[in-house]
């Protein structure tokens, strides 16, 4: 009886704790002031929402398949649908991270921090409320960590199987499940582990006739350094942005614990295979990226918020250390006073937030200004050139559907396209930062082309350091040609 009374309190406390997190992402979304990924979040947006007109979509590299396939029902509902599937995405990772601390017997004020943990946390709330792909990753790998903590290993060399398709750093915890399954002596479930690979091999057989699809159209490239590079220890020093302090104390005092039962050899409670497993993905992706930022390689850019991939397992697994540290008598106090105290910390900071709600600035603006300018023209038949995906978003269109006079365009060439694919009258949108990337198109060379006549002009008011060291904004270009009279 005691037990149903307690389990009944435990989930009043998780009702309101969830439901404050969730209120407080509808919240923060309704005072945006734009998208909170102006780039690749709204890109992952126009994948999903066309790939219904266009089935190959579903199998978009860049995309990622499984993300495709569960998010597109809920894009044709505009970008706030994207973000209502990351809510449910979050809240489903929450709850399996319940189920996971509720069978080790945690302490329930530590399992309510733990969500309070997550929303708090700048890279991860933005990966939420920009609809990215990150949060999709996280929650089915901590549902594969349930898996492998019930010992259901069917379902979970399954579930790790489908990671490489949500976002390639998947690879690395088949690689980690391989040597786990060694451990285990299950030698029986690694193949399963490539089930995905198979399944989406022969689709990719069908419809794009190449089974090995994966690896020969994927859009990285180790030698590319487009971006540049930046200091190797970038991400630790950024760690603020997707751990957190408290994050980064929790980690400390796990470690303490972890040193303590290998001292005292209480292997059963070290918890070896989800050790392994949440710690070798983790700090494998962190130092993946931080070696692809130093050296330029795999079109890194050095964003943060790829460090959020698999972030809220590794929380969850050193809330279990700690949170076993409260079953010791002498600590038992501490303990519970130290989760009340950083419950309420974590609610101050969701409710007074600093960085939210997501402000349009720098480059951002001048691209909706861009946009803006030229809106009246769109219904002329006249074809805009762009990269920038908030320009489209602006417009109104999706590039990737057909018929649209908004065009996506990777690496121009103006030697071939004017006059081609690009028509008299049609307008080309370069920005200062994916113009002389993506689109391959430097200042030096758009002033070879006196066809190309610069109609408008929008400088930004914060000034990138970057390699090509211009001045920041937009540029709009109409195709004029000239007529040749003889």
């Amino acid at each position: 009886m005691t037990e149903k009374v307690n389990l009944k309190k435990e989930n009043v406390f998780k009702f309101i704790t969830l439901t404050f997190c969730i209120g407080w992402f509808i919240v923060i979304h309704s005072l945006n002031f734009g998208p909170s990924d102006t780039g690749d979040g709204v890109m992952h947006f126009y994948i999903s929402q066309a790939s219904w007109t266009n089935p190959l979509l579903f199998l978009d590299h860049w995309g990622k398949p499984v993300f495709v396939l569960l998010s597109s029902s809920f894009a044709q509902f505009g970008l706030t649908g994207m973000i209502v599937f990351n809510i449910i995405v979050f809240s489903i990772t929450v709850l399996f991270g319940w189920k996971i601390l509720r069978h080790f017997r945690i302490h329930i004020g530590i399992q309510c921090l733990f969500p309070l943990l997550l929303i708090s946390l700048y890279d991860y709330s933005v990966t939420v409320l920009a609809g990215l792909t990150e949060p999709l990753f996280s929650m089915l790998f901590m549902i594969a960590t349930w898996f492998l903590i019930s010992k259901n290993w069917k379902w979970y060399a399954l579930s790790i199987s489908i990671l490489p398709f949500l976002r390639s750093e998947g690879q690395l915890a088949i690689v980690l499940s391989i040597f786990i399954f060694i451990y285990l002596k299950h030698y029986k479930y690694i193949p399963l582990l490539f089930t995905a690979f198979v399944l989406y091999g022969i689709i990719g057989f069908f419809a794009l006739d190449d089974f090995w699809w994966y690896f020969t159209k994927s859009p990285y490239s180790m030698d590319n350094d487009i971006y540049g590079k930046g200091p190797w220890n970038d991400y630790l020093l950024k760690y603020e942005y997707y751990l957190g302090k408290i994050g980064l104390y929790i980690f400390y005092l796990s470690c303490l614990r972890i040193i303590y039962l290998l001292k005292n050899k209480q292997w059963g409670e070290l918890e070896i295979p989800w050790l392994v497993l949440t710690y070798g993905l983790y700090l494998g992706i962190i130092f993946l990226h931080s070696y692809f930022w130093a050296f330029g390689l795999n079109g890194s850019c050095g964003l943060t918020r790829l460090a959020t991939q698999a972030m809220p397992s590794f929380i969850l697994i050193n809330l279990y250390y700690i949170g076993k540290i409260n079953y010791l008598p002498s600590a038992k106090n501490l303990v519970n006073i130290s989760v009340g105290i950083l419950i309420t910390l974590k609610v101050y900071n969701c409710l007074n937030p600093v960085l939210f709600p997501i402000k349009i600035w720098r480059l951002d603006v001048t691209i909706l200004k861009a946009a803006d300018y030229l809106i009246s023209e769109k219904d002329k038949g006249k074809n805009f050139f762009f990269y920038h995906p908030l320009f489209v978003l602006q417009m109104k269109e999706n590039p990737l559907k057909e018929n649209q006079n908004c065009v996506f365009n990777y690496k121009i060439d103006l030697e071939k396209d004017l006059g081609t694919k690009i028509k008299k009258g049609d307008y080309l949108i370069r920005d200062s930062h994916f113009g002389p990337q993506e689109m391959g198109l430097p200042l030096s060379l758009m002033n070879k082309f006196p066809e190309l006549v610069k109609i408008k002009e929008f400088k930004s008011s914060f000034q990138e350091d970057d390699k090509y060291n211009e001045v920041e904004g937009v540029i709009i270009y109409q195709y004029l040609p000239k007529k040749i009279t003889k």
